[in-house]
């Protein structure tokens, strides 16, 4: 459910915690935990706040963003990709967002993720390459080598991959 600046105002207690204060400390806490269960559960609730729009610049502000990023680029665990991917995925909506994703990190970690076994990786892979194909961007996105790998999974007998496969196919590589 999408929030507004009262709504979220009204669901404050008075002492209580702020939007961006509560984002600060759950970044804090993943930076510092040395438990893979913590850093996983953290991942998922910052990716779970990726997803109202309200919290994209809190988002920004206190380096959620780039926890993402860093995951996707150097992290090997499939579970804490999923969680990297997802919050990416739901951010890269917002022009803001999608310009500091591809100034940081690029394309080509998303297109590496391309081989991965796991379907919801693959699905917000796609959908992420889907949203980020622009001027700046689509060269690489609709390089030989992407459109591809595209194209193998569409045969995927995932239907929700196989589905996203086809409208990357029709809708960036024209």
């Amino acid at each position: 459910m999408f929030s507004s600046k009262n709504q979220l105002l009204k669901r404050t207690p008075e002492n209580g915690t702020d939007r961006e204060s509560f984002l600060s400390l759950l970044v804090d806490e993943y930076l510092h935990s040395s438990s893979y269960d913590a850093k996983c559960q953290v991942l998922a609730n910052l990716a779970n706040f990726a997803y109202d729009p309200i919290n994209y610049k809190y988002i920004r502000d206190v380096g959620v963003l780039d926890i993402f990023l860093y995951v996707i680029k150097k992290e090997s665990s499939q579970q804490l990709l999923h969680f990297a991917v997802a919050g990416v995925c739901n951010l890269c909506f917002d022009p803001l967002n999608a310009e500091y994703i591809i100034s940081q990190c690029g394309i080509k970690p998303f297109t590496a993720l391309l081989k991965s076994n796991n379907n919801n990786i693959l699905a917000d892979t796609i959908t992420t390459l889907i949203q980020l194909n622009n001027h700046q961007a689509s060269l690489e996105i609709q390089s030989e080598e992407v459109s591809k790998q595209i194209g193998i999974l569409q045969k995927s007998n995932d239907k929700k991959v196989s589905n996203l496969a086809t409208i990357f196919l029709q809708d960036v590589c024209k």
